[in-house]
C-alpha cells in the first residue's frame, strides 16, 4: 500500500486550479503510466470518464441489482459495471474477446486496472448513496498475471478517492482459474483489502459448490442458464430452491441473474434469492438509474 504521505504530496503537486475530478484523472492516470502504454489512458469528456487503449476505447454502462424485499418490493442494492468496447471505426467488441486476445501479460493487468478505475470514476460523477455498492468483474487473466499484490493497486485508487474498500464487490469467474489454490490466495487477498467477494456465472462450465466452500464468497451469482432451465421445465424449480439453501448453508446471499420476465422474478423470489439482475428489471446504461 501506498503511504499516505506520499498520497498527500501527489495530491498536492497537482495544480490547485484543476476541478476535481481532473485532478483524481490526473492522479489515476499517473498511477497507470507505470504500465508503460498510454499516457492518457482516461480523459474527461462530455461529463464522463472515456479510456483508451491503442485502437480501442472504452465506456462504461452499469446494471442495477435489486435486493428482494420481504414486502414483494425491490430495492436498488448495486450497480455492476460493464464495459462497452469500440474500435477507431466504431466496431463494438465483447471485453471478454479484448482479453482473450491479449497475450502479454503485463498489457492484460493493464487492462484491468484501466477499466475498473473507469467504471469507479464515472460511478462516482453522478454522486451514488454510500450504501450503493459497485460490483466490478475482475478478468481471470488479471489473477493469472499477478501474484501476491492482488487488490493493492485499487486499494490505493481507493484511497486516494476515500472510497471504503467495501462498498466494492469483486466479481470473479471461479471456473476460469484451472489452480483453485491460485484463485483462493487471490480471493483471500481481495477480502483482507476488506473488498466484498462474488462467484460469477455460477451453474455454467465447470462451476461447483467445492469451489464455494474453499473460497467463502459473500454473494454467488446464478448464471442465467439456470434461471433459463427453471422457467422452460418446473421441475428444476425445487432443485433451484435446494441449491439457493445449500449456498445459504455456506454463508454466501445469492444472486438471480438472467431475469427476463415476470415469471422469472417470481421463480427467484419463490427459490429464496436474495438479489435478482436482468433486463426484466433494468438494462444497462450510463446513468447509474437511481431512485428518486
Amino acid at each position: 500500500m501506498v503511504a499516505a504521505s506520499l498520497l498527500e504530496q501527489q495530491a498536492l503537486a497537482q495544480p490547485a486550479q484543476l476541478a476535481p475530478i481532473e485532478r483524481d484523472l490526473a492522479h489515476i492516470n499517473q498511477l497507470l503510466n507505470a504500465h508503460q502504454f498510454e499516457q492518457q489512458a482516461l480523459s474527461l469528456q462530455a461529463g464522463r470518464v472515456r479510456g483508451r487503449h491503442e485502437e480501442w476505447r472504452f465506456r462504461s454502462v452499469y446494471q442495477p441489482i435489486y435486493a428482494l424485499e420481504a414486502n414483494g418490493g425491490t430495492r436498488l442494492w448495486s450497480v455492476e459495471a460493464l464495459a462497452r468496447v469500440t474500435d477507431s471505426f466504431g466496431g463494438q467488441l465483447i471485453p471478454t474477446v479484448l482479453f482473450a486476445a491479449e497475450t502479454s501479460p503485463r498489457r492484460s493487468v493493464f487492462l484491468d486496472r484501466q477499466l475498473r478505475c473507469l467504471h469507479l470514476l464515472n460511478f462516482l460523477l453522478q454522486h451514488p448513496p454510500a450504501d450503493l455498492v459497485l460490483s466490478l468483474n475482475v478478468n481471470a487473466q488479471h489473477l493469472v498475471n499477478v501474484s501476491e499484490t492482488h487488490g493493492q493497486f485499487f486499494a490505493e485508487v481507493l484511497q486516494y478517492l476515500q472510497i471504503p474498500a467495501s462498498q466494492i464487490c469483486l466479481e470473479v469467474v471461479e471456473d476460469a482459474v484451472s489452480d483453485p489454490m491460485r484463485l483462493y490466495e487471490a480471493v483471500q487477498r481481495y477480502r483482507s483489502l476488506g473488498f466484498k467477494i462474488a462467484l460469477d456465472d455460477f451453474g455454467q462450465g465447470a462451476s461447483n459448490l467445492e469451489r464455494v466452500w474453499l473460497l467463502e464468497p459473500d454473494y454467488v451469482k446464478l448464471d442465467k442458464v439456470l434461471m433459463r432451465h427453471a422457467l422452460m421445465r418446473p421441475g428444476v424449480r425445487d432443485k433451484l430452491a435446494r441449491l439457493v439453501d445449500i449456498l445459504h448453508l455456506h454463508g454466501a446471499k445469492v444472486v438471480g441473474e438472467g431475469i427476463e420476465s415476470a415469471m422469472q422474478l417470481d421463480i427467484a423470489r419463490a427459490a429464496g434469492c436474495d438479489f435478482v439482475q436482468g433486463f426484466h428489471l433494468a438494462r444497462p446504461a450510463e446513468q447509474l438509474n437511481l431512485p428518486v
